[in-house]
């Protein structure tokens, strides 16, 4: 149990101030995917400041050798015998969306709202998480375990940032992943694969022999099928269908699906792919439940082709799971941790603090996401995701006008600086 006292010291040291300040600093730093080293450097250079110990690791892009960039691992260092705790976040925004009403960079704050480029997504949780560490080291209470704060890079390239560091063997007892989520503590998330699909067949023109035409599945209309088995983007993928799986409570609606890319190219047209006109290739994509496995997954899309097979003998598919191969970042599994486990109570109890109402635990704040917490989950690191940021206000997600509340920032803070006290001291 975190000692009172030292708590009351701690939060005394957390103000709209000093959360506003930070965050408006990394809005208006841009960080593109793969170019976020400005905002790494006044990160780590803040994280220094502070007294914490900063190690710049490079990040070398796993599809573009040549190309690099870097991230702090930061560490408060505890005085031995309790679990370290890391708090991680990404420094690259989400999509960047046209259509902005403001300027994406000018970091806006008006009516308690911070406007700006990765305001929620996910600079405001890895502003957050500093914050919390810094009021930490100014209260003069000393810790047990080591707090490892890590801004990665990298998230919208499948965690790469994050993959590295498991990579570099960077490891803790527990992590928090902060990432949108309305202030409620994710502690159960999908997963997410995706299944590239290649449909072949001879060419035939207009005049043809009827043993080429029982040859012949235009490969766009195999496509057609698969999709028509699988069912609708977005709607929800029914038990005892051609998806093994068992529905999961906190996650309603998965696990389900969207078609992503088709490409077919014609010896008429200009072609865009180099692909044959025999061919036509999809990605689509899987949010799947705890319990369901890459190995499941492939099983479950190898039968759905056999079972087309079997009623249009000319259908012709072979499947890549991942789509990309397995350096693929976008094969990410399930992730929980049960609702009891010290890391979930910990949190619960600070935002209850932070608040004044009992905190909500489940997914509904995280529906539909995957974040670098799953990463961390199969790299054996109890991880729950929790932060800033409600993508349900939004008309689209991703979105222009990208914004967040400074008292849900300023929350998460004491939240997280609750639970790093109570986990780690």
């Amino acid at each position: 149990m975190a000692d009172t006292g030292d708590w009351k010291k701690i939060v005394a040291g957390i103000s709209d101030e000093q959360v506003l300040k930070l965050e408006q600093a990394a809005i208006r730093i841009p960080s593109t995917t793969f170019e976020e080293g400005a905002l790494a450097d006044h990160l780590a250079n803040r994280m220094s400041d502070i007294g914490l110990d900063v190690e710049m690791m490079e990040v070398t892009h796993w599809a573009k050798p040549g190309k690099t960039t870097r991230q702090p691992i930061a560490r408060l260092r505890g005085t031995g015998g309790g679990p370290s705790l890391m708090l991680n976040g990404h420094m690259d925004p989400g999509v960047e969306m046209s259509g902005w009403s403001v300027d994406p960079y000018g970091a806006k704050f008006e009516d308690g709202w911070v406007w700006g480029m990765g305001a929620h997504d996910d600079k405001g949780g890895v502003v957050a998480a500093i914050c919390a560490v810094e009021a930490i080291v100014r209260s003069g209470v000393r810790l047990r375990g080591d707090v490892v704060v890590c801004p990665v890079v990298a998230h919208k390239l499948g965690g790469a940032g994050t993959r590295a560091l498991m990579k570099k063997g960077v490891r803790t007892d527990l992590a928090i992943n902060m990432e949108h989520s309305a202030n409620t503590i994710a502690n159960v998330c999908v997963g997410i694969v995706m299944v590239r699909i290649k449909t072949k067949s001879p060419e035939l023109f207009f005049r043809y022999s009827q043993e080429a035409k029982a040859q012949y599945m235009n490969p766009i209309e195999q496509q057609a099928e698969i999709m028509r088995r699988i069912g609708p983007s977005l709607d929800p993928i029914r038990p005892g269908g051609w998806l093994r799986f068992t529905p999961h409570p906190d996650l309603p609606g998965f696990p389900t699906h969207t078609f992503d890319t088709m490409h077919k190219e014609h010896y008429y047209q200009k072609s865009y792919t180099g692909m044959s006109s025999r061919e036509c290739e999809m990605i689509f994509q899987l949010r799947t439940v705890p319990g369901q496995t890459l190995e499941t997954v492939r099983d479950d899309v190898q039968r759905l082709l056999a079972d087309i097979k079997k009623d249009h003998p000319a259908f012709d598919a072979e499947m890549t799971i991942p789509a990309n191969g397995m350096e693929d970042g976008w094969f990410q599994d399930p992730m929980e941790v049960k609702p009891d486990h010290r890391l979930v109570t910990s949190l619960a109890e600070g935002q209850r603090l932070a608040t004044g109402a009992p905190a909500v635990v489940g997914g509904w704040g995280r529906l539909g996401n995957v974040g670098d917490g799953n990463i961390l989950m199969s790299h054996g690191i109890p991880t729950v995701q929790y932060g800033a940021g409600d993508i349900r206000i939004y008309k689209e997600w991703p979105t222009p006008d990208e914004r967040v509340p400074l008292r849900d920032l300023v929350t998460a803070a004491n939240a997280i600086a609750y639970a790093t006290h109570r986990l780690c001291a």
